[in-house]
Order: structure tokens, then sequence, then C-alpha cells
């Protein structure tokens, strides 16, 4: 069981990266995945998934109005198969892929973001990002921010919405790959349970930094994030 203390800390590592993942529209997993796994692996990654379900669907019907249309279904395809993916190479080969590997593709993303400023979201781009972070989260728990470096040029708004959807999606993957496996019970009900008052605490907090956060913030917020997932995950190996 987690004590009264870890309880504490873990609730407001998940409230900062609630206000972080609202606030740019990514990094609730960049933020909170390595606190959670240094209090308790437990936590993740189906806990920690179920727990931000909720927050995750709110994120995206704020602003789903503002998302162009077409994009969801080949980032959608992509994260679904990638999560599939990953989680089976997880178990019958987890030595082909790694964290280090994974953080290298996020750093060469930021590069090419920056090299190009403005990327377009194509189909075979969406499809390409949402299938390597899919199997990203299917390996390291961590999906990694490449499709928001993807969508970084548009209006705050379609960022967030859009990412608020990708999100959830990868979300339900890995928790139906999870049922299926027989990794999803009481347990793990019981410990996204007692995530839920971080979540919350960090929607009350994230408003503010909602409200600052948008076009060239918002992009540089994006390519921060992804820097530091990157270098985060080099350096986890």
């Amino acid at each position: 069981m987690i004590d009264v203390v870890q309880l504490v800390f873990v609730n407001l590592a998940i409230a900062l990266a609630t206000v972080v993942q609202l606030s740019a529209g990514l990094g609730l997993g960049l933020v909170g995945v390595p606190l959670l796994a240094a209090v308790d692996p437990r936590l993740l990654p189906v806990p920690f998934a179920l727990s931000a379900l909720l927050m995750m669907f709110g994120q995206w019907r704020v602003d789903s109005r503002a998302v162009p249309p077409g994009m969801l279904l080949p980032a959608a395809a992509g994260v679904v198969l990638g999560t599939a993916a990953g989680m089976a190479l997880a178990v019958v080969h987890p030595g082909l892929a790694t964290r280090r590997g994974y953080g290298v593709v996020v750093l060469l993303a930021v590069v090419l973001a920056l090299a190009v400023p403005r990327l377009r979201p194509t189909v075979p781009m969406l499809a390409g990002a949402g299938f390597v972070s899919g199997a990203m989260g299917g390996i390291s728990g961590v999906h990694g921010p490449l499709m928001g470096l993807v969508v970084a040029h548009l209006p705050a708004g379609a960022v967030r919405g859009f990412l608020g959807l990708f999100w959830l999606i990868a979300y339900l993957a890995i928790l139906l790959i999870a049922l299926l496996a027989g990794r999803l019970g009481w347990e793990e009900l019981w410990l996204a349970t007692a995530l839920l008052p971080g979540i919350a605490l960090g929607v009350a907090l994230s408003g503010p930094a909602r409200r600052w956060l948008h076009g060239a913030r918002l992009r540089w917020a994006i390519l921060g994030i992804a820097t530091l997932g990157g270098v985060s995950l080099v350096a986890a190996g």
C-alpha cells in the first residue's frame, strides 16, 4: 500500500503534470511518469492511464470545435497499431527498442521542427507520428511529444483539442490491451482512484497557464517539453 507521504507526493506530481498537459496540450506522461515511477512502479502504466481518461476527454471537449477535420483518423489508427506493436515488442524482444532510442527520435524531431517551423500535418505524417508515439507508450509508458511537434504551429485551441483526443485514444488503447492481457484488475482501479485528487487539483490550477500559452509561446513550450522528454528518455536508457 502507498503511505500518506507517498500519496501526497504522487498527487502533487500528477497535479503538476496535469497543469502542463492542459496548458500546452501534452506533457502529462513526460512530467508525471518519472515522478510516479520513483515512488511506486505499480502506478504505471495502467492506473496512470485510467486516472487521466476524464481529464483528457475534457481537454478534447473544450476545444473540439477548433480541430481541423480529417486529422484524427490517421493519427488514431497509427497510435492504436503502434501501441499494440510496442507492447508486443516489449514482451517478445525487449532489447530491440529502448527509451534511449526513442529519446533520440524525439530529439531529431525537435531539430526537424526547428528547421521547418511550419510542419504540415499530412496524413502520412500524422499516421507515422501516431505509430511511433504508440510504440513508445507501449514499451516505455511515455508516448512522447512527436504528435505535438507535428501540430505545434496550429492555433492553440486546435492543438489542445486534437492532442486531448489523441492522448485519450492512446490511453484507451493501453487499457484495452492491458484488459485483454489480464493486467487490469481491482488493484489497478484502486491505485487510479488514489491519483484522482491530484488530477482535480491540476485542473483547478491550469486556467492561468492555459490563457497565457498561445501562438509562439505555445509552440516554444511544446518544443521545450519535447526537448526535455527526449533528454530524459536518453538519460533513462
